[in-house]
């Protein structure tokens, strides 16, 4: 009789992604294709909800942010602009559910990089979306 061996499955280890792994695919985060996409999906989504995107975005820009934060990053901008989703987009309310999740998971992960250039840069990159009346009620 064959031995039935169940082979475990390590953990997810974010210390193995290398900045040289985040440079394959350094050309698709680059701050015009996410203007473009953040103008695109940002009224759909709306302003707080793009607020915490474009706050993730800057956290990313940082020199001092491991490469596995950064990964965790690219993936909740990833799928939030990725054309096929768990629940599509085009659902009302809840189209966008699942992304926002994803948001909120990586903003969790990046709390402490969170600073006051970072909510600065935010603002100002959706005051060229919104307007700067709509960015001055966040």
């Amino acid at each position: 009789m064959a031995e039935n061996k169940q082979t475990a499955k390590p953990d997810f280890d974010e210390n193995q992604i290398t900045e040289k792994e985040l440079q394959k695919y350094e050309q698709h985060y680059n701050d015009a294709s996410f203007l473009e996409k953040a103008t695109k999906y940002g009224k759909l989504i709306g302003i707080n909800a793009l607020y915490k995107a474009v706050q993730l975005w800057f956290v990313m820009q940082k020199p001092n942010v491991p490469a596995g934060t950064k990964a965790v990053i690219m993936g909740a901008l990833g799928y939030l602009i990725a054309p096929l989703d768990f629940l599509p987009d085009l659902l009302p309310v809840l189209g966008y559910t699942d992304d926002l999740v994803a948001i909120t998971f990586a903003l969790i992960k990046v709390q402490g990089y969170i600073d006051e250039e970072v909510e600065r840069k935010s603002k100002k990159l959706l005051a060229k979306i919104f307007g700067e009346e709509a960015v001055n009620k966040l």
